[in-house]
């Protein structure tokens, strides 16, 4: 079953993920994600000189200047952290993770085991245009998706709200401090990379191709109707019940989560310094 409770794909259509043995959950250690402070320094900074620049009076004259192009952030540089084997390295990135959020649902994401290895295959699955069903399960919605009319129609508004928690969990997490986190975390994503037989390929590929596919997800200019079949919906528009599992889940989520969670994408992409997907 895909990773809603109502999926608009058939059940059965996602490839499961490859199987790895899971590390028993450990009891958690006061490990600390180191926090810069100069950052915040600099930002209030630059906010009490704009907040100057903009009470002073015009110039009698306006002189035009060629526009400036703002330089990308530069990507994070690692920190010296040992980090743990990767079988044995559940805690301490609970522990890193936590310092960034205490959202409950990302709580709820990190209580499953084997963290590295189920984000790194989720991501690959999203590439690869499927579901990250394993991987996200903690994030399914307590309540079942609905539609409009009974045996047709759009889907609901409560239904879209379903996901509001999640849109909430990823924005409570800056997209800088994941860029270092995830900056950190490399050398152990790069070998759960390899355990499923992707040993020449660099992560930063995957996760940009991930961003393709749902940036390449189309935004209908209405709500799309859908159909109840049994035990699942399909849409009514063929070119929309042709897209990849993950983007059908993706529209699910409503407008307005949609741009928050791709916002948040391209953010992230850029402090990495990546090109976010077009």
């Amino acid at each position: 079953m895909a990773f809603d409770d109502l999926p608009l794909d058939r059940p059965g259509s996602s490839e499961p993920p490859p199987p790895f043995e899971s590390p028993e959950p450990e009891r958690s250690s006061p490990v600390r994600f180191i926090v810069i402070g100069l950052v915040a320094v600099v930002a209030v900074g630059l906010l009490v000189f704009g907040w100057l620049n903009r009470s002073r009076p015009a110039a009698p004259e306006s002189v035009e200047t060629p526009p400036v192009e703002t330089a990308a952030p530069p990507r994070p540089e690692a920190e010296p952290l040992t980090l743990p084997p990767l079988a044995d390295s559940d805690t301490f990135v609970r522990d890193l993770v936590s310092a960034l959020s205490n959202h409950p649902t990302i709580a709820r994401l990190l209580a499953r085991p084997a963290i590295v290895r189920s984000m790194t295959i989720g991501v690959v699955q999203i590439a690869d245009g499927r579901t990250p069903t394993e991987w996200l399960q903690p994030l399914r919605p307590a309540t079942r998706a609905d539609i409009t009319g009974d045996e047709r129609g759009t889907i609901t508004p409560e239904t879209h709200a379903r996901w509001n928690q999640v849109a909430d969990a990823i924005s409570s997490i800056p997209p800088r401090d994941a860029a270092q986190l995830y900056v950190n975390l490399k050398p152990l994503i790069e070998q759960a990379y390899e355990e499923i037989g992707r040993p020449d390929d660099d992560f930063d590929r995957t996760i940009l191709r991930a961003a393709q596919v749902l940036r390449s997800t189309p935004e209908p200019s209405s709500p799309p109707v859908v159909v109840r079949r049994k035990g699942y919906f399909e849409y009514e528009d063929p070119s929309l019940q042709a897209l990849r599992p993950v983007q059908k889940q993706l529209l699910l989520l409503g407008p307005e989560n949609r741009r928050r969670l791709m916002a948040w994408i391209d953010a992230f992409l850029r402090e990495l310094g990546l090109e976010p997907a077009a």
